[in-house]
């Protein structure tokens, strides 16, 4: 009985200290101190805080007292405004990708940056990288930064005489940005087998040249994501909701396997049939108690990207009444409708479909009967599938009819909206469709009034007749001014929908994380967050909104981890 005790005894020993040994072994989770600083927390408990604690990927402790708690690493903020990472509810980012390591030509308008532009990408590039799109002469019209004055009534063309010489081995084929015509240099123009003494291509010629244009290489995809997640860490945005094509997903995940996703993805394929994709998948809205998105704290899906018209650069916005400076050939015309919405009958069904399949649907809509067919579907997706807190997305709700912002009362809406558009676009809205109805253009105020959670975003890097960027810094300028970036008008256009700063913000990381169901995760600097967090050179809450245009990021911090730090 002695033995069997001491044998007991000795076991006991041994498990006790093979317990401790593995929880020496433990990895004890990292901490980080960010304190001396001005932080702006979003929470309206505990708005202003002197330090945050981070621990592991979390926050773990906010605090205003001088006694700091212990940490494995400290940054002395140095008094510096620390603010949630920003959440940027619609980006394109394979797009953005592409605009950074290949060619932007939106300002481009005359011969020697024309030059200049196509020099740099091919120093950038590696040889035999085909240099496309571009979109030349976006800002002809109007200068970048126009209010709508001094319009340029001349036109210029390219020729592949300007660029033979310094492209012997890049082929070229880029775009006017309304697609009208394309340049393409001597080296595309024998890959595509036609001759052209100017380059210039036109019509079905163009068509038939971009399809030839091969595919770009996983490795130049890579590398775009790469240069587009350095832009994102380097302007504050921890979260980007993309609507990239399905490809990128598996970059995401390469990158994110290599522990160099430097963003959180919340991704949205952008063609309504990819329905039955995400279905198949499980990339769905989980609508228990609290509703979650599908995926991880890095890549999660559950939302689909539609449309229902077109763009005002384009002018193919749908509108009730005509556009006010059409022409007498053209009296009528009021925009067209998308890809899938020119037969709405289909495209109702689809919607519905996607809704009882527990899909979140975010549909752009710019003209104001667009806007107004889609709060009608939102009453259909109620009487058929029941009313829920589905948070439907309404992408740009650019013009909304007077008598449609009632609609929006208590129905939990998402008015995804990107600041900037109201600083580039308002250079053509009201030649376009007069001063009356643009009092319902961009009227982030009144929307938020009636009851519509905003959710702001860039629209980065924007359509082929504007440049949108990803700074949200820029958003949050426009969204407090409705100014031009050269401080135009002096009070601001339709200065009545301005908004707060803190507004602003909150709408820029809270009402994007309840965009997708993440409002308990990201968007506050508060106990038990991730620990997504920005700090900025400048206060933005004690200078003059046009010093935030020159205001730089010295840390990005995304999950706890430091993804970006400022010369």
């Amino acid at each position: 009985m002695a033995i069997k005790l001491k044998n007991l005894s000795v076991l006991c020993l041994c498990l006790f200290l093979l317990a401790a040994c593995h929880k020496s072994n433990e990895q004890t989770p990292e901490t980080l101190l960010l304190h001396n600083g001005k932080i702006w927390t979003g929470n309206d408990q505990q708005p202003w805080a002197d330090w945050v604690l981070l621990e592991g990927s979390r926050i773990k402790t906010v605090g205003r007292s001088s006694n700091l708690p212990k940490a494995t690493r400290q940054i002395d903020l140095k008094g510096k405004l620390t603010l949630p990472g920003f959440n940027d509810s619609h980006v394109h980012f394979a797009s953005a990708g592409a605009l950074l390591l290949g060619i932007n030509l939106l300002d481009v308008n005359e011969d020697a940056l024309f030059i200049e532009r196509i020099k740099e990408t091919t120093q950038r590039l590696p040889k035999g990288s085909w240099i496309t799109r571009g979109d030349w002469g976006a800002y002809e019209a109007w200068e970048m930064g126009s209010e709508g004055s001094n319009r340029n009534r001349q036109s210029w063309q390219p020729n592949r005489a300007l660029i033979d010489s310094i492209t012997p081995e890049h082929p070229v084929l880029v775009t006017r940005f309304d697609g009208s015509e394309g340049l393409a240099n001597q080296l595309a123009l024998d890959y595509l087998g036609i001759e052209s003494a100017s380059g210039l291509l036109k019509g079905d010629q163009l068509e038939a040249a971009l399809e030839q244009v091969p595919e770009s290489s996983f490795e130049r995809k890579l590398a775009e994501t790469k240069r587009a997640l350095e832009e994102c860490a380097k302007w504050g945005v921890t979260t980007v909701q993309d609507m990239s094509p399905l490809d990128r997903v598996d970059i995401y995940r390469y990158l994110l396997e290599r522990d160099s996703l430097l963003t959180r993805i919340n991704f949205s394929p952008s063609r309504l049939s990819e329905i039955y994709n995400m279905m198949e998948n499980g990339w769905v809205i989980d609508w228990g108690e609290n509703p979650s998105p599908a995926g991880d704290e890095y890549i999660s899906f559950g939302t689909i990207k539609s449309h229902i018209d077109g763009i005002m650069g384009g002018r193919s916005a749908r509108f009730f009444e005509p556009y006010s400076d059409n022409s007498m050939e053209n009296h009528s015309w009021r925009g067209g409708w998308r890809e899938f919405s020119k037969d709405m009958d289909q495209f109702k069904k689809m919607l519905i479909q996607a809704d009882s399949g527990h899909i979140q649907l975010r549909v752009h809509a710019i003209g104001d009967e667009a806007n107004s067919i889609l709060l009608d579907i939102l009453d259909t997706l109620d009487m058929v599938n029941g009313a829920k807190d589905r948070r439907f997305r309404l992408v740009h709700a650019q013009v909304i009819a007077e008598e449609d912002f009632a609609r929006f009362s208590s129905r939990n809406i998402i008015a995804e909206v990107q600041p900037y558009h109201v600083t580039d676009d308002m250079r053509w809205m009201e030649e376009r469709i007069g001063y009356e109805r643009c009092k319902g253009a961009y009227a982030f105020k009144t929307l938020q009034e009636a009851g519509c959670q905003l959710a702001f975003g860039s629209d980065w890097p924007g359509t082929n007749a504007s440049y949108y960027p990803i700074n949200p810094l820029y958003g949050l300028y426009a969204a407090v001014t409705r100014q031009t970036v050269n401080g135009q008008p002096e009070n601001g256009w339709f200065p009545e929908q301005r908004i707060d700063l803190a507004t602003a913000i909150k709408a820029y990381t809270q009402g994007s994380a309840f965009a997708t169901f993440e409002e308990d995760l990201k968007g506050q600097i508060k106990e038990g967050m991730l620990a997504d967090i920005v700090v900025v050179d400048t206060n933005l809450f004690e200078t003059e909104p046009r010093q935030w245009l020159n205001a730089r990021f010295d840390y990005t911090i995304m999950g706890g981890k430091i993804v970006y730090r400022g010369e």
